[in-house]
Protein backbone atom coordinates (compact mmCIF):
# COMPACT_ATOMS: atom_id res chain seq x y z
CA UNK A 1 0.00 0.00 0.00
CA UNK A 2 1.21 3.49 -0.86
CA UNK A 3 0.83 6.76 1.02
CA UNK A 4 -1.04 9.54 -0.75
CA UNK A 5 -1.28 12.85 1.04
CA UNK A 6 -1.53 16.57 0.43
CA UNK A 7 0.75 19.41 1.45
CA UNK A 8 -0.31 23.04 1.45
CA UNK A 9 2.61 25.07 0.09
CA UNK A 10 2.75 28.87 -0.21
CA UNK A 11 1.93 28.52 -3.92
CA UNK A 12 -0.70 25.82 -3.88
CA UNK A 13 -1.61 22.35 -2.79
CA UNK A 14 0.74 19.47 -3.58
CA UNK A 15 -0.34 15.87 -3.97
CA UNK A 16 2.42 13.50 -2.89
CA UNK A 17 2.58 9.77 -3.45
CA UNK A 18 5.16 7.53 -1.82
CA UNK A 19 5.96 3.91 -1.28
CA UNK A 20 7.80 2.58 1.74
CA UNK A 21 11.13 3.42 0.07
CA UNK A 22 10.75 6.42 -2.24
CA UNK A 23 8.69 9.31 -3.56
CA UNK A 24 7.32 8.70 -7.02
CA UNK A 25 4.90 11.60 -7.49
CA UNK A 26 4.79 15.19 -6.27
CA UNK A 27 2.55 17.47 -8.26
CA UNK A 28 0.65 20.71 -7.91
CA UNK A 29 -3.10 20.14 -7.92
CA UNK A 30 -5.93 22.59 -8.47
CA UNK A 31 -8.70 20.33 -7.31
CA UNK A 32 -10.07 20.84 -3.84
CA UNK A 33 -9.39 17.83 -1.70
CA UNK A 34 -10.35 17.44 1.89
CA UNK A 35 -7.31 17.02 4.07
CA UNK A 36 -6.65 13.36 4.55
CA UNK A 37 -6.02 12.10 8.02
CA UNK A 38 -3.21 9.59 7.78
CA UNK A 39 -2.77 7.65 10.98
CA UNK A 40 0.47 5.93 10.10
CA UNK A 41 2.72 7.26 7.38
CA UNK A 42 5.82 5.74 5.94
CA UNK A 43 8.95 7.40 7.22
CA UNK A 44 9.65 8.49 3.63
CA UNK A 45 6.35 10.42 3.65
CA UNK A 46 7.31 12.13 6.90
CA UNK A 47 10.73 12.94 5.44
CA UNK A 48 9.36 14.63 2.32
CA UNK A 49 6.84 16.58 4.37
CA UNK A 50 9.62 17.84 6.66
CA UNK A 51 11.89 18.68 3.72
CA UNK A 52 9.12 20.66 2.00
CA UNK A 53 8.51 22.69 5.17
CA UNK A 54 12.25 23.35 5.41
CA UNK A 55 12.44 24.33 1.73
CA UNK A 56 9.57 26.82 1.87
CA UNK A 57 10.15 28.20 5.39
CA UNK A 58 13.88 28.00 5.94
CA UNK A 59 15.48 27.83 2.52
CA UNK A 60 16.47 24.15 2.40
CA UNK A 61 18.80 23.97 -0.59
CA UNK A 62 18.40 20.34 -1.60
CA UNK A 63 16.12 17.39 -1.09
CA UNK A 64 17.58 14.16 0.20
CA UNK A 65 14.45 12.04 0.01
CA UNK A 66 14.94 9.09 -2.37
CA UNK A 67 12.82 9.12 -5.50
CA UNK A 68 12.07 6.78 -8.36
CA UNK A 69 11.23 7.61 -11.94
CA UNK A 70 9.22 5.26 -14.11
CA UNK A 71 9.66 6.81 -17.55
CA UNK A 72 11.47 6.28 -20.82
CA UNK A 73 15.27 6.06 -20.58
CA UNK A 74 15.64 9.46 -22.28
CA UNK A 75 13.25 11.17 -19.85
CA UNK A 76 14.93 9.51 -16.87
CA UNK A 77 18.39 10.52 -18.06
CA UNK A 78 17.20 14.07 -18.67
CA UNK A 79 15.44 14.46 -15.33
CA UNK A 80 18.35 12.91 -13.43
CA UNK A 81 20.54 15.61 -14.98
CA UNK A 82 18.02 18.31 -14.08
CA UNK A 83 18.11 17.00 -10.50
CA UNK A 84 21.78 18.08 -10.34
CA UNK A 85 20.98 21.78 -10.88
CA UNK A 86 21.64 23.40 -7.53
CA UNK A 87 19.49 25.76 -5.49
CA UNK A 88 19.94 29.33 -6.72
CA UNK A 89 21.22 28.30 -10.17
CA UNK A 90 19.62 27.92 -13.55
CA UNK A 91 20.59 25.95 -16.63
CA UNK A 92 19.24 26.22 -20.14
CA UNK A 93 17.45 23.47 -22.00
CA UNK A 94 20.46 23.39 -24.34
CA UNK A 95 22.92 22.97 -21.47
CA UNK A 96 20.96 19.98 -20.20
CA UNK A 97 20.83 18.51 -23.73
CA UNK A 98 24.64 18.77 -23.97
CA UNK A 99 25.10 17.20 -20.53
CA UNK A 100 23.14 14.14 -21.64
CA UNK A 101 25.23 13.90 -24.83
CA UNK A 102 22.37 14.86 -27.09
CA UNK A 103 22.94 18.55 -27.94
CA UNK A 104 20.20 18.69 -30.58
CA UNK A 105 17.53 17.42 -28.18
CA UNK A 106 16.66 20.83 -26.74
CA UNK A 107 12.92 20.48 -27.39
CA UNK A 108 12.93 16.92 -26.08
CA UNK A 109 14.55 18.18 -22.88
CA UNK A 110 11.68 20.67 -22.58
CA UNK A 111 9.18 17.87 -23.09
CA UNK A 112 10.89 15.71 -20.45
CA UNK A 113 10.72 18.64 -18.02
CA UNK A 114 7.00 19.02 -18.70
CA UNK A 115 6.53 15.34 -17.75
CA UNK A 116 8.47 15.62 -14.48
CA UNK A 117 6.44 13.57 -11.98
CA UNK A 118 8.22 14.91 -8.89
CA UNK A 119 8.25 18.70 -9.04
CA UNK A 120 10.57 20.52 -6.65
CA UNK A 121 12.59 17.39 -5.86
CA UNK A 122 13.66 17.41 -9.50
CA UNK A 123 13.87 21.20 -9.92
CA UNK A 124 12.61 21.63 -13.46
CA UNK A 125 11.68 25.21 -12.49
CA UNK A 126 15.43 25.97 -12.69
CA UNK A 127 15.57 25.19 -16.41
CA UNK A 128 15.14 28.26 -18.63
CA UNK A 129 15.76 29.34 -22.23
CA UNK A 130 19.32 30.26 -23.20
CA UNK A 131 18.04 33.80 -23.86
CA UNK A 132 17.11 34.08 -20.20
CA UNK A 133 13.36 33.79 -20.78
CA UNK A 134 11.65 31.55 -18.26
CA UNK A 135 10.15 29.01 -20.60
CA UNK A 136 7.21 26.89 -19.61
CA UNK A 137 6.28 25.23 -16.36
CA UNK A 138 3.53 22.66 -16.15
CA UNK A 139 2.20 24.17 -12.89
CA UNK A 140 2.13 27.67 -14.41
CA UNK A 141 4.59 30.50 -14.94
CA UNK A 142 3.46 32.24 -11.73
CA UNK A 143 4.66 29.25 -9.70
CA UNK A 144 7.94 29.08 -11.65
CA UNK A 145 8.58 32.78 -10.95
CA UNK A 146 7.78 32.31 -7.26
CA UNK A 147 10.16 29.36 -6.94
CA UNK A 148 13.00 31.15 -8.72
CA UNK A 149 12.53 34.26 -6.56
CA UNK A 150 12.34 32.04 -3.47
CA UNK A 151 15.76 30.71 -4.46
CA UNK A 152 17.06 34.29 -4.91
CA UNK A 153 17.47 33.92 -8.66
CA UNK A 154 17.51 37.28 -10.44
CA UNK A 155 14.58 37.48 -12.85
CA UNK A 156 15.55 40.80 -14.39
CA UNK A 157 16.92 39.19 -17.55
Amino acid sequence: MNDIFFFQSPIGKLKIETTRNFVYKLEFVDEVFSDMEIKKMYSISEQIREELVEYFEYGRKSFTVPFKLNMSKFYEKTLNEVAKVKFGETKSYGQIAKKIDNPKAVRAVGKANSKNPIALIIPCHRIIHKSGKLGGYSAGSDKKKFLLKHECIDLSF
